[in-house]
This record gives structure tokens, sequence and C-alpha cells, in this order.
């Protein structure tokens, strides 16, 4: 039995995930590599962002989504989440749900503290695997705060910010010949780490 080389790619709040894996891991992460797309490292600052300009349209729509599926839990599991019905409807923030059914159905505390321990920023000095991390700066969830100083990043992080490509966007040409960057920048750059 052979090994194979592995690597994962995390998109959005699950690239932050991937991000905490790695440097809560270091180097017995089980991956060889990763990449973090439009990566929300710095949760709190994230979610202020979405309170304000074009950003809010972001937010209701997740929180829209974030409450339907709320709501099919709840009607066919009653008592599964913190809240029920009524007090689903009335959320007007994702840092309301956030801090009402996310942070207390995984452990925390409240949304501050899910913030805080759920963000990979404080985490990425510990990161010991090849980690490729995208951000693009006209990003709606994206503030400074979210992006990395040298300081912050170990060796093994590649960071790379684009001026454009919003939310996992990254379509670069025309649009007549629109093309798709994201989809080769990522496999281009695991490729140095997957060939054997």
């Amino acid at each position: 039995m052979g090994q194979v080389p592995t690597a994962a790619v995390g998109v959005s709040l699950g690239g932050n995930m991937l991000a905490c894996l790695l440097g809560l891991q270091g180097s017995s992460a089980p991956l060889d590599a990763a990449v973090a797309i439009s990566a929300p490292l710095a949760l709190e600052p994230c979610s202020e962002k979405l309170d304000v300009g074009f950003s809010r349209f972001y937010q209701h729509y997740l929180l829209t989504q974030l409450k339907k599926n709320a709501t099919r839990k709840l009607r066919a599991w009653p008592g599964t989440l913190p809240v029920d019905l009524t007090q689903l409807r009335t959320f007007r923030r994702l840092r309301e749900f956030d801090d009402a059914i996310t942070a207390r159905a995984h452990g925390f505390l409240d949304a501050r503290d899910y913030y805080q321990r759920a963000s990979a920023m404080p985490l990425l000095t510990g990161v010991r695997k090849p980690l490729l991390i995208i951000h693009a700066k006209d990003d709606p969830f994206m503030t400074d705060a979210v992006i990395p100083l040298p300081a912050q990043l170990s060796a093994t992080i590649e960071y790379q910010l684009t001026q454009q490509g919003g939310h996992v966007g990254f379509v670069g040409g025309s649009l007549l010949r629109p093309k798709m960057w994201l989809e080769q920048r990522v496999p281009d750059w695991l490729s140095t780490y997957l060939d054997v």
C-alpha cells in the first residue's frame, strides 16, 4: 500500500476552518498542501463589514439561507436549536444568528467568543504545511483586518492578494472570452506538492 499526496481546498468559511486546522496541527496536519480561498481569517471584522454598504446585500442573502435551513431543522426536529421559529424570524443580522445559534450549537459562549476562537488569523504562524491563501481586495466580506501582515504568516504560507476577484469570483479576461483564473491558479500551485 503506497502513500498518495493529499491536498485540501477550503472556500470562504471553509478556508478559514482549513487554515485553523493547519495552524493547530502544525507539522502533524494530514495534508501535503492546502489552499484557502476568500477565507474570512478574522471573523469579527468580517461580521462588522457585512453591516455596511453593499455588503448588506450579502448579509441579507446569507442570513436568508441560514434561516431557511434552521426553519427546516426546527420543523423536522423541534427543540434541536436553542431558538424557536418566532425568535428565528426576528434576526436581521448575521451576528444575531451566530450569537443565538452558531455559537451555542458549537460550544461557544456567544458570537464574540465564536469569532475570536474560530478565527484562523492568530493560528497562521503555526502552519507548517504549504498553504496558499488567496484574497481579493474587492471582496465584500473583507476589511484590512483580514489581510495578514508578513509577521503573521509562517514560512510555509504563500499569500496572494489580488485587486479584483470579489468573494470567490476571480474571473479574468473579457465578457466574450472569460478566463477562470482561480480554476487555473489552484491546480497549478498544488501540482508542485502533489506530482509524484
